[in-house]
């Protein structure tokens, strides 16, 4: 906790409504996750080898989604 008593870092839910806290910011979590180490309890990691798949938001009503690759992981 910090010094003013508020929370740092993330929570994480385990999808069975067990907590978990994190002290690291949301880019560490989610690049740890996604490595495959057990991020939120114990066998909660998404290991995904391939690059990640990603979408960008249409911004008005006429746009639509584009999807687009991450670089390789190398793994």
């Amino acid at each position: 906790m910090a010094a003013d008593r508020t929370l740092s870092g993330i929570l994480v839910e385990d999808g069975e409504g067990g907590w978990a806290q994190c002290e690291m910011n949301f880019a560490e979590w989610l690049y740890r996750y996604l490595s495959g180490e057990d991020m939120a309890g114990p066998n909660t990691s998404a290991f995904y080898p391939g690059p990640v798949q990603l979408r960008r938001l249409p911004m008005t009503a006429d746009e639509r989604p584009e999807p687009w690759s991450g670089p390789e992981r190398g793994m």
